[in-house]
């Protein structure tokens, strides 16, 4: 490898350890506030609902089966971005071992079978998961070392839209209720 490929290979390396870690605290402060979210709606949905017989003569029972209703709604939108906040925890928390281990097998005198290795981490996955490796993977061993932090930081931005979803549809089904009050 000449210097200049050695440049590009750590300016990957870099970036793809950049675009993980911050992706890592994007996606832990987002499944965080999403959770606080969650729960704080949840909670006054709850209370609502367990008093509703004191409180019918003051709240339109329509209003609030449908803020409930878009509650529901968001609380899917917080199931999924929870699944991508494990996904890019798992993933950059990966990434972080690995490079441990890659220091310690360079500085080994056993070679690694590097296609064995993929093959490997590929038969320890489920769809769809096996199916975003293999292409990763694809992309890896054609010279693509950022691909990873690149996928980590696409998850994590897809996470941030989910989570802003989320969002919208809390503040809708409070507007609902709020809506049906009758002072």
């Amino acid at each position: 490898m000449d210097e200049k490929e050695a440049i590009a290979l750590n300016t990957s390396l870099a970036a793809s350890r950049i675009l993980s870690l911050g992706a890592h605290r994007l996606s832990s402060s987002l499944d965080t506030f999403s959770g606080w979210l969650l729960a704080g709606f949840g909670a006054v949905f709850g209370l609502l609902i367990a008093n509703f017989a004191t409180l019918s003569a003051h709240i339109n029972a329509s209003n609030l089966k449908l803020g409930a209703g878009l509650f529901l709604v968001a609380a899917a939108f917080a199931a999924t971005q929870k699944l991508l906040a494990a996904y890019v925890a798992a993933g950059t928390a990966a990434g972080e071992d690995g490079r441990g281990i890659g220091k310690e097998l360079a500085s080994g005198a056993i070679p690694l079978d590097v296609d064995s290795m993929y093959e490997q981490v590929r038969l320890g996955l489920f769809w769809p998961l096996s199916s975003l490796n293999a292409r990763m993977t694809a992309k890896a061993q054609t010279g693509d070392v950022a691909v990873t932090g690149r996928h980590h930081a696409k998850a994590s931005q897809i996470q941030f839209l989910l989570v802003l979803l989320q969002s919208g549809f809390s503040i809708a089904s409070a507007a609902c209720v709020v809506r049906g009050i009758a002072i």
